[in-house]
């Protein structure tokens, strides 16, 4: 189905109870700005045995209950609401400022980023700090933050041979993504800094603290301050502006 000339749809199912829903429109920002319309069309609607919607770069994931909606009906209506979908006016998320640690111990592949970028480490940390990323999914692990807008100077591979353990609040990069890893796990994108309070509480509501389409710029502060924020309430540490 095409939304214009420049954007198709394809719905195909996932699973017994849920639908898939790609998007194309040319590239990754578009195809994002075509997801997050749609996701909030959707959820203003409130389509009857709909129980939860995930975005994501260029997809929606729609899931349903069976017993109150079909497949085919659900399809048909998604067909209907991207009908109507004004693809100029995509909902904003909110913006962050959000401090970070880019020295020694949080900056765990420093050395090899000189390397492979071919720059100095004030360089690499100014050019990443210099840019707004836009959170294009939460998931993987539940938090874990994806962001868009990597500058291509800062373009790289990932570690051959992943971590097992990568530090609560790691900011990574790999490939044209960042990305911030919620909790411990295993991980192998490149560390270049940390973040000083965790972005996955199980007790918040909602337990990851940033959703599909917010803004995130950062800021780099030094050691000391950082370990001064980490004793800091996370409200008193970050700075948000709603924009939804």
């Amino acid at each position: 189905m095409t939304l214009s000339p420049a954007f198709k749809m394809a719905i195909r199912p996932f699973g017994d109870s849920a639908l898939l829903v790609d998007i194309d429109a040319g590239s990754t920002d578009a195809s994002s700005d075509i997801v997050m319309a749609l996701n909030a069309q959707l959820s203003r609607q409130h389509i009857r045995g709909v129980t939860q919607t995930t975005p994501s770069y260029n997809s929606l994931l729609v899931c349903f209950e069976p017993e109150q909606v079909q497949h085919s009906s659900l399809q048909s209506e998604i067909h209907a609401i991207a009908d109507t979908i004004n693809v100029k006016d995509i909902p904003k998320g909110n913006q962050w400022s959000l401090p970070a640690c880019f020295e020694e111990p949080y900056a765990l592949d420093r050395v090899a980023l000189e390397t492979e970028l071919s720059q100095d480490w004030q360089s690499i940390v100014d050019c990443f700090c210099a840019a707004e990323y836009r959170v294009h999914a939460v998931g993987f692990l539940p938090g874990f933050t994806y962001l868009g807008n990597l500058p291509d100077a800062l373009q790289c591979d990932r570690l051959r041979d992943p971590r097992a353990t990568v530090p609560t609040s790691s900011i990574a990069i790999a490939g044209t993504q960042a990305g911030i890893y919620p909790f411990d796990s295993p991980g192998g994108w490149r560390i270049i800094g940390r973040l000083p309070f965790t972005v996955f509480q199980t007790q918040a509501d909602p337990p990851a603290l940033f959703q599909a389409n917010d803004r995130i710029r950062f800021e780099a502060v030094t050691p000391k301050v950082f370990e001064a924020l980490e004793q800091r309430p996370i409200a008193s540490v970050i700075k948000q502006a709603t924009c939804r």
